[in-house]
């Protein structure tokens, strides 16, 4: 039997029909502040792409990044008594998240139309490459798909360089954020006017959503954007720059004349090329050099302290840096969490960003062995008792876990 769940969705039950990425990075959310997210698996499940490496106790590492505090039972979609038992537990949910490819779910007899007229306040959530409408609703797409047709390639990488992919796939990410965010608040609306909805989540719009200003600067000036490195396309100096010890950003600067001064370079702070922002951007390519040979010859520290309160700067951490810097630490951005097995080990995973004071979410949950919940929640949601499930498990119909993680 698993903790009870804290958080403020405590209460909710989510039915889980996600995989991948995208799907199961909206539920984790939604587990991650309380609710009570039930995977379902099929009998034969063995999802390699949950099944990931690096393996930690034979675990996929990829896999329980993503699937931390769920449960999971397994059912035989193929057969009508697998639907039933799955439409039955669903009757008592209030959420379903799926991420098929459109019109999956109305092949399995599990339509948001299905399913809302025996369950009318039930809120079903989508996620999909393009969305369950439009031309390209039957395309597949994966997280590199959606920042290609977004758009956001062209825009990320060296100016002399080709379209470059983000270190962490957002496309993913972004779609099951605003999954989450839409189950979220249609969870309020629900309250108002007692009826669930559907929710649809495109994972290319997810991005578009998150271009910044790149659609409006064209709109406003007829030019595409184009790929402009580490740097602002309408600040400067914004961006990265070597220092004798390492990489640190340079941001937000407040005083012109008094960066310029602090950096030995009080010519710069009269020179009509760039005494405003507009014309420094305008002439980055002869600035950036001059500052690029100057703030490499100290060390990243000097640079911090010496331009306190004239500029905004940062290091540029890799992920063992970050891990260990004092401020995360305090704050408990980073979380252990156990790995079962003969010798029990524990991995590192993030905590959520969402800080509440009085209803915090409480991450100490394992992921689940496939199938490990089956008989529990059929159980605890639908009354089932012993004898039945175990009948259910020799006809095939459900499966419990083997206690081996896929």
């Amino acid at each position: 039997m698993t903790n009870e769940k804290k958080g403020p969705l405590k209460g909710v039950k989510v039915i889980d029909f996600t995989h991948v990425l995208a799907g199961p990075f909206g539920s984790m959310i939604l587990s991650d502040l309380g609710a009570e997210v039930v995977n379902i698996a099929k009998v034969d499940a063995k999802d390699d792409n949950r099944g990931s490496g690096p393996f930690v106790n034979g675990l996929s590492t990829y896999r329980y990044s993503l699937e931390r505090g769920k449960k999971s039972i397994q059912v035989d979609l193929k057969s009508p008594e697998g639907i039933r038992i799955v439409k039955e537990l669903i009757d008592k949910a209030d959420v379903v998240t799926e991420n098929f490819s459109p019109g999956t779910m109305a092949k399995l007899g599990l339509s948001y139309e299905d399913l809302s007229n025996t369950n009318p306040r039930l809120i079903f959530a989508s996620c999909s490459g393009f969305g369950q409408t439009g031309p390209y609703s039957s395309k597949g797409a994966l997280d590199v798909i959606a920042q290609g047709f977004s758009g956001f390639m062209s825009i990320t990488g060296e100016a002399n360089g080709g379209p470059m992919r983000a270190g962490s796939s957002i496309g993913d990410t972004l779609g099951g954020t605003y999954m989450a965010m839409g189950i979220m608040s249609a969870l309020y609306e629900r309250e108002h006017s007692g009826k669930g909805q559907q929710i649809d989540i495109s994972m290319v719009e997810s991005v578009i959503y998150n271009l910044e200003n790149a659609i409006i600067r064209y709109s406003a000036t007829g030019q595409v954007p184009q790929r402009v490195g580490a740097r602002h396309p309408l600040t400067t100096p914004f961006q990265a720059f070597e220092t004798s010890d390492g990489w640190i950003v340079i941001a937000g600067v407040r005083d012109w004349e008094a960066f310029c001064v602090v950096l030995g370079l009080e010519d710069l702070a009269t020179d009509d090329r760039f005494d405003t922002n507009p014309k420094r951007t305008e002439n980055h390519s002869i600035l950036e050099p001059i500052l690029t040979k100057i703030i490499k010859q100290q060390n990243s520290q000097y640079w911090f302290d010496l331009l306190e309160g004239i500029a905004l700067t940062g290091p540029i951490n890799n992920i063992e840096q970050m891990i260990n810097d004092p401020h995360i630490k305090a704050r408990n951005t980073i979380v252990t969490l156990p790995v079962p097995g003969e010798n029990e080990k524990e991995v590192m995973v993030s905590n959520t960003p969402i800080r509440m004071s009085r209803t915090p979410a409480d991450i100490h949950e394992r992921a689940f062995v496939v199938g490990e919940h089956t008989r529990e929640v059929l159980q605890e949601w639908l009354g089932l008792n012993e004898k039945t499930t175990i009948e259910m498990e020799e006809k095939g119909i459900i499966k419990s876990s083997d206690n081996q993680f896929i």
